[in-house]
């Protein structure tokens, strides 16, 4: 969708030439990036079947795509199968069983590209930084490889290395039910899901990178999942009157997740003739490591209860209680306890209002709720331990029994309303989070071994904003329909009332920058505050200047958007149809990693560098460091989303329903952030803390065209 700008052979010539270097033009012409990028072809083919009676129904499906990357050697197949039946017995019709099954199967191939890469970078990185007026094949065709601590040519490091995971999926539930009596249904639900994937992964033992030159290096992994739900839940829905109707359910359900794996590496082999993966035996055993995994057992129980309730369809409750028990927490503190409540009132269905000519639907909305978290590692609470070879071990995590589930307390009121015949309709809502009994991982103070915790710390995250959306048919006609609607929502966070230790994550990955982060969770702050030395500019000498000095460290931004926006129209014309979908966000800052350790200026004469540093007089030894200099405005509008399509009907008297559709994803975004995509998806976490707002050498964003042909028969 976008690509970073980078000098072009005649601008790098240019370049090394005012910097007075006597080396560095290969005296050829290359496009690094271009080298290993592809327009990638997509075949995605469903087919469906089904039939039966009212007392015997079933659907079978099947599926199957094959999705080229628009990198090289990446991409994804996946064939899926699913069955589904509703069965009813007995001459009441009052047994029933419903069940369902998936299978699937999915091939995943990976180009070599990491968020946490080091000097060497990962395959974008590589490309970004390839001299480009160095040819990426020799005379002869072979590849241009240079010596070790030098730039890896990205299209032999796309051939060299090859990483494919294989993922088999089975999840099936099957549900029998009794109704009682006309109002009241008891319903048993059984699911499980298993998952057993397998990955291999190898780089060739030509490609010059330090510890894989003239030796190779291969890795194979093998994971499992099971997971199982049991569920017992009884239903009462009874018009007690013509104006009042009561609805409850009540129930039980327990979870249970088991994850483990295991892993095989080894380095230096003897032969390229075979797959690294198919001779790990082949190297010395000092070159040879393996481990196994097993995540401690993962068990969540509930016991839930909601009452509902409507007059007149004037005035609506709803009341929810759950009691959640996890063993991921202390053995003092497992179960936590959630109510929520919700009141809505119709106000287009009182006396006063009710065929009013220009108001159709007026609602106000209120509801109230709390709810847990329990999103971290199994096994948190308790003490757990890593053994090594020869029957060693060391204490990995500490035990805490007081852990306790984080909740979050929600305010939310809102109106509803459609005016003008229904043309105009729309929603006004306001909410209020806030998050106490925070989780946090942090390293175990003494006298004990030296170990991960997780605490619940003081303090308490408060989100609140207001959400609009508004939708208008601007033409309405027999053969013509135009729809506008426009969604936003103005959003703040911030971290209240902390007094614990300092939490830092935003790890930033590359050269001259190890161990550094630039975002922390700070009192009186928004989360993931950027926490930077504030750049001031360049001095005579071409090196950075910053506010209070190197060391100087300053809160600098927020990542998080102020505001959201979404924008859409579709409009109808007889059997044609169009639709456009716009989305962006405003209001925060990115921080760009990869103009911060992967194209400065200290990369010359070797390596590319940003173009905009072209000219700026600054010298290749001022040191890499990270700072405000790499933060960005994150603002943009994408057009995510544009769609033509034409029913054509029925075909004769066997095809019917045929519809040619043509849609066109990230077609363009409106930006002036200079990364790929300023809808940034780098992992960037330290120690289980999430990163946000931070870009470094990502998959590039593809723009997509797709052709879809629909019928029935």
């Amino acid at each position: 969708m976008k690509k970073l700008e980078v000098l072009s052979p005649d601008e790098f010539r240019q370049t090394i030439k005012n910097y007075n270097f006597a080396e560095g033009d290969g005296g050829g012409t290359a496009e690094g990036l271009n080298s290993i990028l592809r327009t990638g072809v997509t075949h995605n083919f469903n087919v469906g079947i089904s039939g039966g009676s009212e007392n015997a129904r079933y659907r079978a499906a099947f599926g199957l795509m094959d999705q080229q990357g628009i990198v090289l050697k990446s991409g994804l197949k996946k064939y899926t199968g699913n069955l589904t039946g509703q069965f009813k017995f007995l001459e009441s019709r009052r047994l029933g069983l419903d069940f369902s099954l998936m299978a699937a199967q999915t091939v995943e191939t990976m180009a070599p590209i990491s968020n946490n890469a080091g000097f060497t970078g990962s395959l974008i990185g590589q490309a970004l930084q390839w001299n480009p007026t160095l040819n990426m094949r020799q005379p002869d065709g072979s590849f241009t490889i240079l010596g070790n601590n030098s730039a890896v040519n990205p299209l032999a490091m796309s051939e060299a290395w090859d990483d494919k995971a294989d993922i088999n999926y089975l999840l099936g539930n099957i549900s029998p039910y009794f109704k009682i009596t006309d109002d009241l249904e008891y319903r048993f639900l059984f699911s499980i899901n298993r998952q057993n994937g397998i990955r291999r992964t190898q780089i060739q033992s030509w490609i010059n990178i330090n510890g894989v030159k003239d030796l190779g290096q291969a890795y194979y992994g093998n994971a499992e999942l099971l997971t199982k739900l049991f569920s017992h839940t009884l239903n009462y829905n009874k018009q007690i009157t013509n104006a009042f109707h009561l609805g409850a359910v009540v129930g039980y359900e327990y979870q249970d997740f088991q994850y483990r794996t295991t892993d095989l590496g080894a380095l230096g082999f003897s032969t390229d003739a075979l797959p690294y993966t198919s001779i790990l035996q082949d190297p010395i055993q000092s070159n040879t490591f393996m481990s196994a995994n097993v995540q401690p057992k993962s068990e969540l129980q509930s016991v839930f209860g909601r009452v509902t309730a409507n007059l007149q369809d004037k005035y609506l409750l709803t009341a929810t209680m759950r009691a959640d028990g996890s063993n991921k927490f202390g053995e003092n503190n497992r179960y936590g306890y959630f109510p929520s409540f919700a009141a809505k009132w119709n106000l287009s269905e009182e006396d006063f209002l009710k065929g009013n000519g220009f108001i159709q639907q007026l609602a106000i909305r209120a509801g109230w709720g709390i709810t847990g978290n329990q999103e971290f590692p199994a096994g948190a609470a308790q003490e757990q331990f890593l053994l090594s070879g020869g029957g060693s071990s060391r204490q990995v995590n500490a035990a805490n029994p007081d852990l306790k589930w984080e909740k979050s307390a929600q305010l939310n009121a809102g109106v509803d309303f459609s005016i003008l015949q229904n043309r105009i309709s729309g929603s006004v809502d306001y909410f209020h989070k806030k998050t106490s009994d925070l989780l946090f991982n942090f390293i175990a103070t003494g006298p004990g071994p030296a170990a991960n915790v997780w605490r619940n710390m003081p303090g308490e995250i408060l989100n609140k904003g207001v959400e609009l959306a508004l939708r208008g048919e601007i033409i309405r006609g027999k053969n013509i329909l135009w729809n506008l609607g426009v969604n936003a929502a103005f959003m703040k966070n911030e971290l209240q009332n902390y007094e614990g230790p300092d939490v830092l994550t935003g790890a930033i990955s590359g050269q001259g920058v190890t161990g550094a982060t630039v975002q922390r969770f700070a009192n009186g702050y928004p989360l993931n505050v950027f926490y930077l030395r504030k750049w001031t500019g360049l001095n005579k000498d071409g090196i950075s200047e910053y506010e209070g000095g190197a060391d100087k460290m300053h809160y600098s931004g927020d990542p998080n958007p102020r505001t959201l926006l979404g924008i859409t129209t579709d409009l109808n014309v007889k059997k044609w149809y169009f639709a456009v979908n716009f989305n962006g966000a405003f209001g925060h800052k990115l921080y760009n990693n990869t103009a911060n350790t992967v194209l400065p200026v200290n990369n010359l004469s070797s390596r590319n560098i940003a173009k905009e540093l072209m000219g700026n007089n600054e010298s290749t030894a001022n040191p890499i460091a990270t700072s405000t200099r790499y933060l960005e405005n994150g603002n943009f509008l994408k057009l995510t989303n544009a769609t033509v399509s034409y029913a054509f009907g029925d075909i004769g008297k066997n095809f019917k329903n045929l519809n040619l559709s043509l849609t066109g994803q990230n077609l363009f975004v409106i930006t002036k952030y200079t990364g790929f995509d300023p809808e940034v998806n780098t992992d960037k976490s330290v120690n289980g803390v999430n990163s946000f707002g931070i870009e470094y050498i990502p998959y590039p964003t593809a723009r997509s065209i797709m052709l879809s042909v629909g019928v029935s028969f």
